[in-house]
C-alpha cells in the first residue's frame, strides 16, 4: 500500500524511490519546479462543461518528471480548476472559466487536445497570488499548465547544449517556449 508522501523502494534491493504527493506539505517539495508530466489519469470525467467527480476523491493523478528531483512522482489533483486545466491540455485545448489562456496563435487553441509532438508542463505553487488571493490561498488552484512541442522539457534542462547542439540563441530559446499556457486568474502574470 502506498502511502501519500511516504518513499518506496520500486525495486527489489534498488534505492530507487517514488515519492506521492496528495497535500499541500507535501507538493511543497516541488514548489516552483518546472514538471514534465508523463502520464494523466482522470479519476472524474468532464460533462457538457462541468466535472463530476466522486466526492471525497481527487479528480486524477498525474505521473511527473520534475527538474531538481530524481526520479518519478505521482502527484494527486485536488482542485477542480487544476483538473479543468490539465484535462483541456490533454483533451480540448480551449479557454478553461477561472484561467487566463495564452498561445501563441489561434491555431494553438483547438478541440483536437494533445498532439504525437507535444508535451504537457506544470508548475506547482502556493506562493505566486495577487492580492487578497495570499490570505485565502489554501482554497485556491495551484498549477499553471502548459503544452510544449515535445523535447522541450530536455531542452530547458539542457545546460550544457548537448539536446539539440544545432539549435543556437534565440531559435533555442523559441523551441522552449510553450504553445499555449494555462494560469488561474488568481495568480500573478
Amino acid at each position: 500500500m502506498r502511502i501519500p508522501g511516504q518513499l518506496r523502494d520500486e525495486k527489489m534491493g534498488d534505492e530507487a524511490m517514488e515519492r506521492t504527493l496528495l497535500k499541500d506539505k507535501e507538493w511543497d517539495s516541488i514548489d516552483g519546479q518546472l514538471c514534465l508530466v508523463k502520464a494523466f489519469a482522470p479519476m472524474a470525467k468532464v460533462e457538457n462543461g462541468s466535472v463530476v467527480a466522486i466526492p471525497g476523491t481527487p479528480y486524477a493523478s498525474v505521473r511527473l518528471r520534475c527538474e531538481k528531483s530524481a526520479g518519478d512522482i505521482t502527484g494527486f489533483i485536488t482542485h477542480r480548476i487544476d483538473f479543468l486545466m490539465l484535462w483541456t491540455a490533454f483533451n480540448q485545448r480551449t479557454a478553461v472559466p477561472g484561467t487566463r489562456v495564452e498561445a501563441r496563435s489561434s491555431e494553438e487553441l483547438n478541440p483536437s487536445g494533445l498532439g504525437e509532438n507535444e508535451e504537457v508542463w506544470l508548475v506547482w505553487s502556493r506562493k505566486n497570488y495577487r492580492g487578497a488571493g495570499r490570505l485565502f490561498n489554501t482554497f485556491l488552484p495551484r498549477l499553471v499548465v502548459m503544452v510544449s512541442r515535445k523535447g522541450a522539457f530536455e531542452l530547458v534542462l539542457d545546460r550544457t547544449g548537448q539536446v539539440r547542439p544545432e539549435l543556437k540563441g534565440e531559435a533555442r530559446a523559441l523551441a522552449t517556449l510553450p504553445v499555449a499556457t494555462w494560469t488561474p486568474e488568481v495568480m500573478k502574470e
